[in-house]
């Protein structure tokens, strides 16, 4: 950080790290925000302790929420890594889970995001699930039982009745489509002089990710009662498909309103930054002195 201000880097160059949720210190993260940091990306993994156990990640729940907290009260940018299910999951776990993405995403600055667990080789979580014959797959492709059945009913339902595809993964899936335009948002706020509309642009951009974020976790946590508890399954697909697609639309008007009408500025910043610097030569400034 010292060699960044020493060569005049920072409002010149962004940049990222990736680390633990227990390693965000105020004051440090500071200190690099003001060097050029930008965005934090954390593996929280799991909103209930009894999955970060089976992760083997030391750390607690509020460990994470801390952290988090604290990275949005200096005005710094986190993505963060999510395992919705793992080898340890029951329905309690998975709404633990989901109250957990309620609680860090509640303002609507990012986008859902998790995953199941793969059980990589040469993890101890593969080894135990070898050694109690839960192991399924192979080295390329392995997976696992779950202790309770349903919870594989309940991850293909997923599939099914939610285009996870077209939500979580992908370009065009809705959540790839609103980190790309919350990274956009902190390069022009790091790098190019103050945008007008700046704030208004970024409740809106927030508007349109809890909305999307609400859709998406409401439906998650009612399929999860639809397998435990045997209830209705009241989400029609194509309903789902219709407003997810909606979210896209809204993104991408709001977001292009939004950069069209300033990309005067932008781009003129980008021609003043890349203009040629001319440099006399070291005889014709000595004649000058």
């Amino acid at each position: 950080m010292d060699e960044l201000h020493r060569h005049d880097l920072p409002g010149k160059v962004i940049w990222k790290i990736n680390c633990r949720a227990d390693a965000v210190d105020r004051q440090l993260f500071i200190r690099m925000r003001d060097a050029g940091l930008y965005l934090v990306y954390m593996g929280l993994e799991s909103g209930s302790e009894e999955g970060l156990d089976t992760l083997h990640k030391q750390i607690t729940v509020d460990q994470n929420i801390s952290a988090v907290k604290l990275l949005k009260s200096i005005g710094l940018m986190f993505e963060y890594g999510f395992m919705l299910l793992d080898p340890s999951s029951t329905f309690e776990s998975v709404r633990d889970n989901l109250n957990f993405l309620k609680t860090i995403l509640a303002d609507g600055c990012l986008p859902v995001t998790f995953c199941r667990m793969v059980p990589y080789d040469g993890t101890p979580i593969k080894d135990e699930l070898e050694r109690t014959g839960r192991l399924r797959g192979d080295v390329c492709n392995p997976d696992y039982d779950f202790l309770d059945p349903r919870l594989e009913d309940f991850h293909n339902g997923l599939t099914t009745v939610l285009n996870v595809t077209g939500w979580i993964h992908g370009l065009k899936a809705v959540t790839t489509q609103l980190q790309w335009a919350w990274h956009e948002v902190a390069v022009m706020e790091r790098l190019f002089p103050a945008l007008p509309g700046m704030l208004k642009y970024k409740k809106k951009l927030a508007g349109i990710t809890k909305a999307s974020n609400a859709l998406l976790l409401s439906v998650v946590e009612d399929l999860s009662y639809v397998f435990s508890d045997d209830k209705p399954n009241l989400w029609d697909p194509d309903e789902i498909e219709k407003r997810r697609e909606g979210y896209l639309t809204d993104l991408v008007k709001v977001r292009d309103a939004f950069v069209y009408s300033r990309q005067d500025i932008l781009l003129g910043e980008l021609e003043r930054d890349s203009a040629p610097v001319l440099i006399e030569p070291p005889a014709r400034i000595a004649a000058r002195a």
